[in-house]
């Protein structure tokens, strides 16, 4: 068999019902020379069978032995069997927008970049009748201001697409028990200390439902702003108002933090030296302030598996 162009990686645990979509989503992609490599944390569900379901033989299924609880480890194993030239990865919880990936390969061929953090679209939570009545929130997503790799903006794992190369340069993610930061931040932030070029395109490439904000999410069996969204993927006139949404939520807490708390403003640019200073000894500058927040190594994470039930 021949190798794909772009290898896509998604971890998914017990959540058949909203990998659905996700994987729907590749499938109408306007791209076609992909593999989909599925990786499952132990799951005890219907997964492998809704996987098999789809009946395409560049999509493959992995089911790990033990449940690792993190994404780390199943992306890890997906990326030494990906045989794409790029990667992408694609969280279980959200979608591809139908260019996306068409877009992607031209980008990073044209910029010759290594690199790619293609801004997402983030739906708020949200209540199903406010959805119904059109009444939506929306903030855009891993924006790095001035084009320029900033550790301080989180990167959500589906708006990245780069060279399968940069796997052997930079070893595989490392667990989340040994980081404060999660585990793709510090991937991301080891690439960008490597010296690779980024690239940022100015466009959104993927919808973004993030589970772990939604309280209980992973203990429900249906998601209906997965199946409001997907309807809707390529609904243009959603998608402009759901931009014209993100742009006004960015003003008004630029706005507050500007203008209506002085001792915020102030507490961030001291936190600009500070992280100066961490980046200099490479050390992710989050990792002080998730240390405090958090108490521990995994800290963020662990609060958002029991936050979302898992």
């Amino acid at each position: 068999m021949n190798s794909p162009l772009v290898s896509i990686i998604t971890a998914t645990y017990n959540s058949s019902h909203l990998l659905k979509y996700a994987i729907q989503s590749v499938l109408d992609s306007y791209f076609q020379d992909w593999e989909l490599i599925v990786v499952g944390d132990c799951c005890t569900d219907d997964t492998e069978e809704l996987v098999r379901s789809f009946g395409d033989p560049r999509i493959s299924f992995f089911n790990l032995e033990q449940n690792s609880g993190q994404q780390a480890k199943p992306n890890n194993f997906a990326l030494e069997r990906a045989r794409g030239q790029y990667i992408a990865f694609l969280n279980q919880d959200d979608m591809f927008f139908t260019l996306h990936l068409r877009e992607c390969v031209a980008e990073i061929q044209i910029s010759e970049a290594d690199f790619l953090i293609v801004p997402g679209l983030e739906i708020l939570p949200s209540k199903k009748e406010n959805l119904e009545e059109g009444k939506i929130e929306a903030q855009l997503c891993s924006v790095h201001p001035d084009g320029n790799f900033s550790a301080n903006v989180f990167s959500v794992a589906s708006t990245w697409f780069f060279k399968r190369s940069l796997v052997d340069r930079l070893g595989p993610w490392k667990m989340e028990k040994d980081l404060y930061v999660t585990p793709s931040q510090e991937w991301l932030f080891r690439a960008w200390k490597s010296g690779i070029k980024f690239h940022f395109p100015a466009r959104c490439g993927i919808l973004v439902i993030i589970s772990g904000a939604r309280k209980g999410s992973y203990k429900m069996n249906s998601s209906f702003e997965h199946e409001f969204f997907y309807q809707r993927l390529n609904d243009h006139a959603l998608k402009s108002k759901l931009y014209e949404r993100a742009a006004i939520f960015v003003s008004k807490k630029l706005h507050k933090e500007l203008f209506f708390d002085p001792k915020l403003l102030i507490k961030r640019l001291g936190g600009y030296q500070l992280d100066w200073f961490l980046k200099k000894l490479g050390i992710h500058p989050t990792a002080v302030r998730f240390r405090f927040a958090w108490g521990k190594k995994g800290g963020l994470i662990e609060y958002a598996r029991k936050n979302s039930g898992l």
